[in-house]
């Protein structure tokens, strides 16, 4: 079971119940008063990756008298007094990230001094937390192990009120309220749960009394309520919330009860309507139950079930859902409306540590994989189809700007994978620097630039040989041949280095039958564990001779 070292520059009530929804992520360690520091510069002995959760207080860090003498000086002299500060704080996350890449820093600082409409009191409190703001975010760019805990924020939403206690901090040293260490804990558990759990690549949404209130087939597109004062406002607010989230790379789509044609007339016709026809980049609108129309959406958008989220405002559709397509996370909206906009707007299955430039690319990849396949229709002929694609390829080596992108292949990519493993940034790097190479690889075609799409994980072996321990495609860009192009490209860089022979590592699942209908094509021998090597459950290895390899679809790419 994973361990979460918890530490703090305050005394945090180990074993105490309020940090029990941290228990179901794994093993909570709590460090004694104030020993974050000792924690963290702690030599760890396992490889595994490490989880710590660190909790400061302002006041616990920076003497009172020095609060008070930054906060006499002049503006500038403040501001490089506390940069400086802060600075020599991180530096010791920074150490540990630079021994440690695979491991996980959870960081969050915030105050518990009084504050009135003058501000904070002292005024220097201010300062440091915008600069600490500033510098983590910094960092965050440089580690991808590095989360901030946004401690400000978990305080403006709760009241200080109620997450401090007097009593507790003079009598125990825990500034903390009993049900403030509570609700700090359910801040910090999706946080957590994102570390081994990716978010959902697809948002789902219902149309009437969702999207708009009322029944567009029966009110018309004049008759809903949208963009109007009162609950027309609120849905708008929804429908921007929907948008925040297309603009995070999530896919949206819709499935409805309904005619087509009246869907989208008001999608056209009202000027209330803040989604666009271009967010959308499924529907499955009729009347058969929902349920069928989520697979069918899985199937067109080439995901699994368990990647949709979806929102209905029916709790007679939620059950049908549930009870027939169990994979399907299905949220239960608040009892009351005014609350919609705000729960999407935070919904956590959706939330991401961090976003990359080929998010953005995501929607678009989508979109134009419905133009090509229309036109793999009209053509009616493979061949020529892809030929018309105009497929351009290339591959880099993992670097800390891709690294991000890398794990998020590795965490999301279900279909087409190889060996199912799933690796952290920080890992990666690791195994970039030390045991072998991680490439990424990028694809676009005449519709779209599809941004980094694949992955690949090469290990040394004895003996002229090489581990392919990973390899990973997007979903997105099947069908083109792409996997033979990145064969290609390994055969020929492997075989410029001496090695003759790819053993392939695979672990069927029963998600991953595009990668196996892959492996079946190319001329494999089973082999025995090579030397070295512990197996992963159902882990078998596949060997390949390189010299005499010839591949398929390679005509297709532009730069071969």
């Amino acid at each position: 079971m994973t361990t979460i070292h918890l530490s703090g520059s305050s005394f945090l009530m180990p074993g105490n119940l309020a940090w029990r929804s941290l228990a179901a992520h794994g093993e909570v360690q709590v460090a004694p008063h104030g020993q974050w520091l000792q924690t963290l510069m702690t030599p760890a002995e396992e490889i595994a990756a490490q989880t710590h959760i660190i909790i400061w207080l302002w006041e616990d860090l920076v003497p009172a008298r020095t609060l008070v003498a930054w906060s006499g000086l002049a503006q500038e002299a403040q501001q490089l007094a506390v940069a400086a500060f802060v600075a020599s704080l991180c530096q010791p996350l920074q150490q540990r990230l630079q021994r440690r890449p695979q491991d996980h820093l959870l960081v969050g600082v915030c105050s518990r001094s009084p504050a009135s409409v003058f501000g904070a009191a002292p005024s220097a409190l201010a300062c440091l937390a915008g600069e600490f703001e500033r510098q983590l975010a910094h960092l965050r760019q440089q580690y991808s192990g590095l989360d901030d805990l946004h401690l400000p924020l978990w305080l403006q939403q709760q009241g200080r009120h109620h997450c401090f206690d007097n009593r507790n901090h003079y009598l125990m040293s825990c500034p903390f309220s009993m049900a403030g260490l509570a609700s700090l804990a359910q801040w910090i558990a999706p946080l957590l749960q994102r570390l081994h759990r990716p978010a959902h690549k697809v948002l789902v949404l219902d149309c009437d009394n969702t999207l708009w209130g009322g029944v567009v087939g029966e009110d018309g597109v004049g008759g809903v309520l949208l963009g109007q004062d009162g609950v027309g406002r609120l849905y708008q607010a929804f429908q921007q919330a929907a948008c925040y989230w297309h603009g995070q790379g999530v896919i949206l789509a819709l499935c409805s009860k309904n005619l087509a044609d009246d869907v989208w007339r008001l999608f056209d016709q009202h000027q209330g309507m803040v989604l666009e026809r271009r967010h959308i980049a499924a529907a499955e609108i009729g009347w058969e139950p929902k349920s069928a129309g989520l697979r069918r959406l899985a199937a067109r958008l080439n995901v699994g079930l368990d990647s949709l989220v979806f929102w209905d405002d029916s709790e007679l559709e939620r059950a049908e859902v549930r009870a027939n397509c169990p994979e399907v996370t299905v949220i239960t909206p608040p009892v009351e409306l005014w609350g919609w906009p705000d729960a999407l707007m935070t919904l956590a299955e959706l939330q991401s540590r961090h976003r990359s430039h080929d998010d953005s690319l995501r929607q678009g990849s989508y979109l134009a994989q419905a133009e090509a396949n229309a036109v793999r229709q009209q053509l009616g002929d493979e061949h020529a189809f892809l030929q018309q694609l105009g497929l351009r390829a290339s591959w880099q080596p993992l670097t800390q700007s891709n690294q991000l992108r890398a794990e998020q292949l590795s965490q999301k990519t279900n279909q087409f994978n190889l060996s199912a493993r799933r690796y952290q940034a920080g890992e990666l790097a690791q195994l970039a620097s030390t045991q072998g190479e991680v490439w990424l690889a990028s694809l676009q075609d005449t519709f779209a630039d599809h941004g980094m799409t694949a992955l690949l994980v090469v290990r040394p072996l004895d003996g002229g040989k090489a581990l392919l321990d990973t390899l990973a495609i997007s979903c997105r860009v099947l069908g083109r041949g792409f996997e033979y192009w990145l064969l290609a490209q390994l055969a020929a860089r492997l075989m410029a280095k001496g090695v003759d022979q790819l053993v392939i590592s695979l672990v069927p699942t029963d998600r991953n039958q595009p990668a196996r209908d892959f492996l079946a094509t190319l001329p494999t021998r089973p082999i025995t564990t090579p030397a070295g090597l512990t197996p992963l459950v159902d882990e078998m290895f596949l060997c390949l001779d390189l010299p005499s390899l010839s591949l398929p679809f390679l005509e297709f790419y532009a730069n071969e």
